[in-house]
């Protein structure tokens, strides 16, 4: 057991080893921020250990290393955006109720036009604040393909929007 145990070790260092500048130089690209940009990587790397027993399962390991930096860095750009001032929320006043009904009853409709798998893993995702682990479980699929699913379901509800409003 220790064997096997080593050489995962041995294969995640030749991984991170390979791939690290490639993830490195993503997340100075979207951070713009070196210091910030290692650190990115730094937890990019702990969670591709983390999920080190799916590396097997995944088809790429320098795309699955880069989608995992990225989702990182957008993560954190989230967190950059500036909050509005307490004056400045204040001018701004909140939708109608029923305004928020018909925009949520208008995403619902274009969401239930997606292929059931898509359709699925979004509502788990954001009706249900599912963990992805969890989605992926229930769904019965591998991590990559679950961010394969959501992201074709991100870019039909695009379509179907660009779609609607012409």
């Amino acid at each position: 057991k220790a064997s096997k145990m080593s050489m995962t070790v041995e294969k995640f260092k030749s991984i991170i080893i390979r791939h690290q500048p490639a993830m490195q130089r993503m997340a100075e690209y979207l951070l713009q921020d070196e210091q910030e940009a290692e650190d990115a990587v730094q937890d990019a790397m702990e969670r591709i250990w983390n999920q080190r027993h799916e590396l097997d399962k995944v088809l790429s390991t320098e795309a699955y290393c880069i989608e995992v930096v990225k989702r990182r860095c957008i993560d954190l750009l989230r967190r950059r955006r500036p909050s509005a001032t307490i004056d400045e929320a204040s001018a701004l006043c909140d939708p109608p109720p029923d305004d928020l009904q018909e925009r949520y009853r208008q995403a619902m409709n274009l969401v239930n036009k997606l292929p059931e798998q898509q359709r699925q893993a979004l509502l788990m995702k954001y009706e249900e604040e599912m963990p992805s682990e969890a989605i992926a479980r229930r769904l019965n699929i591998s991590m990559p393909n679950l961010y394969t699913t959501l992201s074709r379901a991100y870019a039909t509800l695009r379509n179907l929007i660009k779609t609607s409003e012409s």
